[in-house]
């Protein structure tokens, strides 16, 4: 493969738009390995932004990193319900006692909800770095 067609490679997997409800973990994995940063999270009240805030995941892990400092973390992935009324595969990436996952990649955007009260979708970016 010449490095021009690693490229390209990597930019259609950046323009991936599928929903991750009904992917089986390991493509989960797949699909968001990565940099990527937080921008917000958000119901229907509420809007949270963030400035210089970043989740590395790597299969198993995490790497939180915001203003510059990084905290690695086990994702500790399990098939559960999510409150919602169906099951997902939940993660440990915000809180260790209030699990999120995964719901969709749309291009270079990923959504995480959580399963707290406050029930927040969190919209991150492919980070470029």
């Amino acid at each position: 493969m010449k490095p021009e067609d690693k490229t390209n490679s990597d930019k259609v997997k950046q323009l991936v738009n599928t929903s991750l409800l009904d992917k089986s973990l390991p493509e989960i994995k797949d699909l968001v390995k990565g940099k990527w940063e937080l921008i917000s999270g958000k119901n229907n009240s509420q809007l949270c932004e963030f400035e210089n805030t970043y989740i590395e995941f790597d299969g198993d892990n995490y790497i939180w990193i915001e203003d510059g400092k990084s905290e690695p973390g086990k994702l500790n992935w399990r098939k559960s319900d999510t409150g919602a009324g169906y099951e997902a595969f939940l993660m440990d990436a915000f809180y260790e006692t209030n699990p999120a996952y995964p719901v969709y990649i749309k291009g270079d955007t990923l959504a995480i909800q959580d399963c707290t009260k406050t029930a927040y979708l969190y919209t991150l970016v492919k980070s470029e770095e």
